[in-house]
């Protein structure tokens, strides 16, 4: 068997953000395929954070190896961006941000193939840990599994020269190590080499490679589902990105839940002649309520921790039919004049909870209010009232609701509940920290025309063994107010 290193590197989120070097984010390019020099700075910087027993003789051995030129096989992929505004600059002030970034499928790896090098089984031991830590390629939101192949797809990208013949073919540089190769090189700080000037960084090359024909335009993923042809899995959860120029605040859940909701059920009467959808109603023909929470709920969420809502999930665990997700495909804004509510929302997928890496839409065995619990039914004291001999107790208490709705729901009771004062900032899913807190009453917790019957509560709560997400529960849970997330 020809000897051959393949690395199949899988970006979980569907993005490869990375801009090539000597270019400024604003400029819009993408560096396409993931440059050697990048792949081989972010295997050191994973070997002196999870390996640093391993001696540098046999890691630098290891990347003279891979110091070669690669050739790749790249799936279907295209370019996308997004805006946003940072702080740079003088305190107070912001600048736009445009974000672009490679979008290809999380199932379908960019393979990276050194034909004709051999590694000994130290070697390839060493370097399957390696990618076995490595948590991201490019910048900390390009999330990647990264594993040894053997068999390795077709390459359809590989080094040619500049001055290749056919017009026809898009050339692209991307920054490889320089031979001989150099750990030393590799390891200089990119912010140090800006500041002397540097063109390139010492010790580097570019290196041409043609990219296949319509490299950066796969097939758009169209809105509008298909509904016609084979079988597909059951959707039961579609995802957006809220965009605005303020966006709401985590406290302003049940509002945009609800907003949400008259979004939902808009899209779909235009579509069908006013008919109303009972799944994104929660009403049945006649009007009733339904039951068994199989209905939509409307989840919005903050999602890096920073106190405003910035993701929606809706999601119906008894499915959505195609002519719902095209009503929700066709939903672009959130907006109530009243209320001042004016959010874009940028459609990010369709599936089930499991197809999304999200933590709150996984399994685990410790989860905590993200959201109020907000009780459905009053608190009660039984006993002597006149000052007899028995002693008032409390019935039906925010514990005792909590465990009911629980059960209620199919899940098994937990082996220890305790109360939360407040909900930190900084308690999502980013790196936000700060010392605001929101106390759970502070959150708006009055639906129209149906007023909670009880108080708002946080909980932390631990089960015996792994329970699924999402995790909702009490009142008004259907538009985000009892949501839990997981607690580690």
């Amino acid at each position: 068997m020809e000897a051959l290193v393949g690395i199949a590197l899988r970006f979980t989120a569907g993005r490869f953000h990375a801009t090539p070097w000597g270019r400024h984010v604003n400029e819009g390019v993408v560096e396409w395929p993931p440059s050697p020099w990048r792949l081989l700075r972010a295997l050191v910087a994973v070997w002196r954070r999870t390996l640093p027993d391993v001696d540098q003789a046999s890691v630098e051995e290891l990347l003279a190896r891979l110091s070669s030129p690669p050739e790749f096989f790249l799936p279907q992929a295209r370019t996308a961006h997004t805006r946003h505004y940072m702080p740079l600059g003088a305190p107070k002030s912001t600048a736009l941000v445009f974000d672009t970034f490679v979008a290809l499928s999380p199932h379908e790896p960019v393979v990276c193939v050194w034909p004709a090098v051999d590694l000994s089984p130290d070697q390839e031991e060493l370097l399957r840990q390696l990618l076995d830590n490595l948590p991201y390629l490019g910048r900390a939101e390009s999330w990647v599994r990264a594993s040894l192949v053997d068999q390795v797809p077709p390459v359809n990208c590989r080094p040619v020269a500049r001055d290749a013949p056919d017009p026809s073919v898009e050339l692209v540089r991307v920054l490889a190590p320089a031979e001989p190769f150099s750990l030393a090189a590799l390891i200089a700080e990119t912010g140090s080499l800006r500041s002397l000037g540097y063109l390139s960084p010492p010790g580097s090359r570019w290196v041409t490679y043609a990219l296949p024909e319509g490299a950066l335009e796969g097939p758009r993923r169209s809105r509008r589902p298909r509904t016609r042809g084979a079988q597909h899995p059951e959707v039961t959860l579609v995802r957006f990105a809220l965009d605005g120029p303020v966006l709401p605040r985590v406290v302003d859940t049940l509002r945009v839940g609800e907003v949400a909701r008259q979004a939902a059920m808009s899209q779909y009467g235009r579509r069908h002649d006013g008919r109303v959808s009972s799944t994104f109603s929660g009403r049945a023909e006649d009007g009733t309520p339904l039951q068994g929470h199989r209905h939509a709920f409307y989840i919005p969420t903050d999602e890096d921790g920073d106190g405003r809502l910035d993701h929606l999930t809706i999601w119906a665990p008894g499915g959505l039919q195609p002519d719902e997700l095209e009503a929700l495909a066709a939903v672009e804004e959130l907006g109530r004049g009243r209320e001042s509510l004016r959010l874009s929302v940028i459609w990010l997928g369709a599936g089930r909870p499991e197809d999304f890496p999200i933590p709150w839409l996984g399994w685990h065995r410790r989860w905590r209010s993200q959201t109020p619990f907000v009780l459905s039914r009053h608190v009660k004291l039984r006993g002597d009232t006149q000052g007899g001999t028995v002693p008032k107790q409390l019935v039906d208490g925010p514990e005792d609701q909590l465990r009911l709705e629980l059960r209620r729901r199919g899940y098994p009771t937990p082996v220890s509940v305790r109360r939360l004062p407040a909900l930190p900032l900084g308690s999502g899913a980013g790196p936000t920290r700060s010392s605001r807190a929101y106390r759970w009453y502070e959150f708006h917790r009055w639906r129209s025309r149906v007023p909670p019957a009880g108080g708002a509560y946080g909980f932390e709560m631990e089960f015996e063994e792994e329970v699924p997400g999402p995790l909702l529960l009490g009142y008004a849970c259907h538009f985000g107010l009892g949501l839990f997330v997981p607690s580690e």
